[in-house]
């Protein structure tokens, strides 16, 4: 790569990436010896992370590693070690414990007039084309007795609320279909269609999910990290670190959420920081429990739309790999979008938690729990309201028109996976390597 000190002595780079999570090192790595890799955090890996809590692992959030692209596939396997083992996840209604996904396996609930309203309400059901919103599409795709049974309590806990403020084009891409319509995950191309109960994921044989980021970031050309970004000046193309120091880029490559791209571009529009800034995120509150024993249970998952417990998704990390099972302490995390318990404190939240897990046999009553915490995550879900794809595309289009593109979760504000971050970012890099080659 050639580097060049200016006459102001920054640096000048062909491709400047922003952002050491899932889409910027593939980026980087496309790229190559054309680009450097900036990040603000000390590590990598982004939302992609894993942290230690007592001797447990735990990921922020629920990760497994599963993808339609091939290409992204032979990257992660080749770059570590990694397990793979059929995917175990349970849906929570009332008292049964069911596989998932709900719609699938309504029959195995307990109360046979739920299973009732569920089949009556199938029958009915015109399969969601057309429907103008999301809550629509649940109650038309599935019937009124999975949804209100399941679908719509579930959703509006994750999404805290109205689901009529949410588009539908991503639901195929993420709901399974009912019961009586054969889905297979591709895992060959195409795009992605719905986990389904046989799904084999995999996972790193050693450590947390963080290890795919770290071990994909050692083939990256230039990586430097704690590097904060004070300001971004668009008409010297110029990049102004906290510390003072600066770089000159002829393309940008931005992996930050947009909404805090936009906060460091003064010459942004104000009509685009205006839009910028109505983007709806859901910050997600995450509970670890550290159980002083391995957990007596293969489940991996577990979803929920009971209203005494303030989480929607369950993972028992340490069912992710054999290395994981083996450790003495495992964990059991929550997580909760946290706009949705308001009024209650931190330690109120996690008794709650605890207790939820509890009434699933999940934690026994004679167990020591060596650590009960939580986290905060400003960023957790990117929402796809139904304003949104109107608005990253004039948020997108300006930023082109300077010289700057924006790949991943909350830079395009897509409710996609690292996989597919790690192919948009991919493609993005080999794109940006061929016009600066």
């Amino acid at each position: 790569m050639e580097v060049r000190t200016t006459r102001r002595g920054c640096e000048h780079v062909p491709v400047v990436v922003l952002g050491a999570g899932a889409a910027g090192i593939a980026a980087a790595l496309a790229l190559g010896e054309t680009s450097i890799l900036i990040d603000q955090r000390s590590s990598v890996g982004g939302l992609a992370g894993t942290l230690e809590r007592s001797g447990a692992i735990f990921d922020l959030g629920g990760h497994s590693f599963h993808t339609p692209h091939p290409a992204v596939r032979n990257l992660v396997f080749g770059s570590l070690e990694m397990f793979e083992q059929k995917r175990e996840a349970r849906c929570s209604v009332g008292d049964s414990l069911i596989a998932y996904p709900f719609q699938k396996h309504f029959r195995q609930l307990k109360d046979p007039l739920v299973v009732s309203d569920c089949e009556r309400g199938l029958r009915e059901a015109d399969g969601g084309d057309g429907a103008l919103n999301f809550e629509s599409y649940l109650t038309r795709r599935f019937g009124l007795g999975i949804a209100s049974h399941f679908l719509l309590p579930y959703n509006r806990k994750l999404w805290c609320g109205d689901l009529s403020r949410l588009s539908v084009e991503w639901a195929r891409e993420r709901v399974a279909a009912p019961e009586g319509i054969p889905e297979l995950f591709r895992e060959r191309g195409g795009s992605r269609l719905p986990l389904q109960d046989d799904t084999l994921v995999a996972y790193p044989a050693l450590g947390g999910f963080g290890e795919i980021a770290r071990a994909l970031a050692e083939g990256v050309h230039d990586i430097r990290l704690g590097a904060r970004v004070a300001e971004i000046n668009i008409r010297r193309r110029e990049i102004v670190m906290e510390t003072g120091s600066s770089v000159r880029w002829d393309r940008l490559v931005s992996t930050l959420p947009i909404t805090e791209l936009f906060r460091v571009i003064p010459e942004g529009p104000a009509n685009l920081r205006k839009d910028a800034a109505s983007l709806e995120r859901l910050p997600l509150r995450l509970f670890f429990v550290v159980i002083d024993r391995p957990v007596s249970t293969p489940i991996q998952r577990i979803y929920t739309c009971d209203p005494d417990s303030p989480v929607h998704k369950i993972v028992i990390n340490h069912n992710s790999s054999d290395s994981l099972r083996a450790l003495p302490r495992h964990g059991i995390s929550g997580e909760m979008a946290s706009s949705g318990w308001p009024q209650e404190r931190e330690p109120a939240l996690e008794r709650r938690f605890v207790g939820h897990l509890r009434k699933l046999g999940l934690v026994r009553p004679d167990d020591r729990l060596v650590e009960i915490s939580s986290l905060a995550v400003p960023y957790g879900y990117p929402v796809p309201t139904r304003d949104r794809e109107g608005i990253i595309s004039r948020l997108k289009g300006w930023l082109e028109g300077v010289g700057i593109t924006t790949v991943g979760r909350f830079a395009e504000w897509a409710y996609i996976n690292s996989d597919e971050a790690m192919h948009r970012g991919w493609v993005t890099g080999s794109a940006l390597r061929e016009a600066v080659a």
